[in-house]
């Protein structure tokens, strides 16, 4: 995984504590991801920028929704 993108009320805090749990300290760097939220933007816009993300490799963007 490369990219988490959140989306929707409360995303700010959520992508705050992914990075909490995945990156932690920054003391372990085989631990990265990169995250954003996007509080004011559509789901739409959301997913088309992950999808610019993803095109230049061979990812795939997949939604997940809670």
């Amino acid at each position: 995984m490369e990219l988490i993108a959140v989306v929707g009320d409360g995303c700010v805090e959520i992508e705050d504590q992914i990075d909490d749990l995945v990156v932690g300290d920054g003391s372990d760097t085989d631990r990265y991801v990169t995250t954003s939220s996007h509080p004011d933007e559509p789901l739409a816009d959301a997913l088309n920028m992950a999808e610019v993300w993803a095109a230049a490799g061979e990812n795939r963007v997949e939604l997940i929704s809670l």
